[in-house]
């Protein structure tokens, strides 16, 4: 089998046991075939806690969607880490003039990176947050507010993961905040424009500060690659990490996951839940 890759699914639960379900999928000699879960998604929606809400219409003071919660409450996250996964949980903006790249004020940053550190993080027992910086209305962005946050955060939580979907960001890789940059703070990331070539979404990464071993390449059944196959070579043969599923709470996309990591590792290394 060739070098372990990253494989990581960003997956909308519909039920704890789909969720669970994500440790019974394994390679040819056993192990799991999944590396990373997002939990997609919390929506941060405002600086008054709980920052995350469930977004629903009228706003609630939850702050999680249901099934999400679920899964947060019911130990699904400590048994898929126990059986070697890491469990992320993605962070998106939601729909108002707040956003993870419109932070203005450093003490702003810092309540939200504590908020989440003690009433997400710690409470939940998560390996870390995913940032992914979309769907905010009304706010302005700036090139510094996600260093300074995810810098804040690094800081307050040296321990836990900060990863990034990465998507039309290059001036805020570009940019630096009281001499960090925001490739510093990142664990690592995926690119998620889909369906275009590996090259021209990948290639720029690593000029900007995050390594080829940091960086996978995301894949989803709605925007398809013209060549899977060729892109994951394409992946292999470069050094880059490995591979990202949206929406694997679906089917086609669990089935599309399937035929990736058999391109990667070999036929055969693709092995459902029994």
């Amino acid at each position: 089998m060739t070098k372990k890759g990253r494989m990581t699914v960003y997956i909308d639960p519909q039920s704890p046991q789909q969720f669970k379900n994500l440790a019974g999928y394994t390679l040819a000699d056993g192990s799991p075939a999944l590396d990373v879960v997002c939990l997609f998604a919390g929506n941060y929606v405002t600086n008054e806690k709980p920052c995350l809400r469930a977004n629903n219409n009228p706003l609630t003071t939850k702050p999680f969607d249901d099934n999400i919660q679920q899964v947060l409450d019911d130990g699904s996250v400590e048994y898929l880490q126990s059986k070697g996964l890491t469990v992320l949980l993605s962070i998106r903006n939601g729909h108002q003039p707040v956003g993870w790249s419109e932070f203005t004020s450093e003490k702003v940053a810092t309540d939200f990176a504590q908020y989440l550190k003690s009433d997400v993080i710690e409470k939940y027992g998560l390996d870390g947050i995913d940032v992914d910086d979309e769907y905010s209305e009304g706010g302005e962005a700036n090139d510094i507010s996600l260093i300074m946050v995810t810098t804040v955060m690094r800081d307050i939580m040296p321990d836990k993961i900060i990863t990034k979907a990465l998507w039309e960001d290059s001036e805020y890789f570009k940019s630096e905040w009281e001499g960090n940059t925001l490739a510093r703070n990142l664990a690592y990331g995926a690119e998620m424009s889909y369906g275009g070539s590996p090259e021209d979404r990948l290639e720029s990464y690593p000029h900007w500060g995050l390594n080829k071993s940091q960086l996978s390449l995301g894949f989803w059944t709605e925007q398809p690659s013209s060549n899977p196959e060729q892109d994951v070579q394409w992946l292999k043969d470069n050094g880059y990490a490995g591979i990202m599923i949206y929406a694997f709470e679906t089917q086609d996309n669990v089935d599309l996951m399937g035929q990736l990591v058999n391109y990667w590792y070999g036929p055969g290394n693709w092995n459902p839940p029994k």
